[in-house]
């Protein structure tokens, strides 16, 4: 059994395989890999036995935003190994392996979205994401135009990122758009229903939803710096939603979306699932920008925030569902 990285002229192969693993669909790891402007075949780790591809683990290379500063994150994802050659311990390898090219990377934190004991064993621990659960009606919107997003518009997409970088980093976890190709094809592809609110010609909130039968879940929201001061965003996350479900053509939905955004810790229902895990690779570049010893655990670091970003909500932790991988 032989593990190394993938060599770019294998990416073909490698499709292949987490194709053949998954039930996603090879589009869908294609326009992973295609549209990250920072792909890295030496991300992609491998396990080969005879010359076949058996198990991988993908580090996707990205930043995040932590206690409003961005840091350097590995996102552990496509892990997948072929049905026979399970419980053999080469994940656990492809993982340990992982950790070694996140380290000499220099990268300091890594996340995955799972659960499984494989992680906990390797260091990756569980911080809980809160959403809120909230009936909308349709409603005719004033004050704002509620449109769908153009993200072939060049000057639009350089407003919702400059709009998506303040009020992305009053949270933690989510993470850092500083290429404007990954607004462009990333963004665009897993976005694809994305609206922006409009007044005076100017764009001042953004959202992407999802939609499936009777209830709408909320991929990302973003709220000028003006609007998130008046209310954290409220109004205009209530006056977007109910506009967009009018455009649908429904009386009602109910909405599912993360609760540290817009007062959703008021909400009627707040339900606590998909976990995110971390591990934290180099302790010494988290340091160097944040007072580590004053958070006993990895939760108390992502629910968090320092006194003088804290909003006075249960937790901070927030992850786009956009950002997937």
């Amino acid at each position: 059994m032989e593990f190394r990285a993938l060599y770019p002229d294998e990416l073909e192969t490698w499709l292949d395989h987490v194709t053949s693993v998954f039930t996603g669909g090879r589009q869908y790891f294609s326009n992973h890999w295609h549209n990250d402007p920072w792909r890295d075949a030496e991300g992609i780790r491998i396990a080969i036995d005879n010359g076949t591809i058996v198990s991988t683990v993908r580090v996707f290379i990205r930043k995040m935003f932590l206690h409003g500063e961005p840091i350097t994150v590995g996102g552990i994802g496509e892990v997948s190994t072929r049905p026979e050659y399970r419980r053999r311990g080469i994940a656990t390898q492809l993982l340990k392996d992982s950790i070694k090219f996140m380290e000499e990377s220099g990268i300091a934190v890594s996340s995955l979205h799972g659960s499984q004991q494989i992680y906990s064993i390797e260091g990756w621990e569980k911080v809980p994401r809160c959403y809120a659960r909230q009936t909308f009606t349709a409603e005719k919107q004033s004050v704002w135009k509620v449109r769908p997003a153009n993200f072939d518009n060049g000057a639009e997409v350089k407003r919702i990122a400059e709009l998506y970088d303040r009020y992305a980093r009053k949270f933690n976890g989510t993470f850092v758009r500083d290429e404007m190709e990954y607004w462009t094809k990333w963004v665009q592809t897993e976005s694809s229903n994305a609206w922006v609110a409009e007044r005076n010609g100017s764009i001042e909130g953004y959202v992407s939803v999802v939609q499936r039968e009777d209830e709408m879940t909320v991929k990302e929201f973003i709220a000028s710096e003006a609007l998130f001061t008046m209310d954290r965003g409220k109004q205009l996350f209530e006056s977007m939603i109910s506009s967009i479900i009018t455009q649908t053509d429904e009386e009602s939905l109910e909405v599912v979306f993360p609760a540290p955004i817009a007062d959703g810790f008021n909400a009627p229902t707040i339900e606590e699932y998909g976990s995110t895990m971390y591990r934290i690779i180099q302790p010494d570049v988290l340091s160097e920008t944040m007072e580590l010893a004053q958070f006993d655990s990895i939760p108390n670091l992502l629910h968090n925030q320092p006194e003088s970003l804290s909003q006075g909500i249960r937790s901070h932790h927030v992850f786009w569902y956009t950002d997937g991988y």
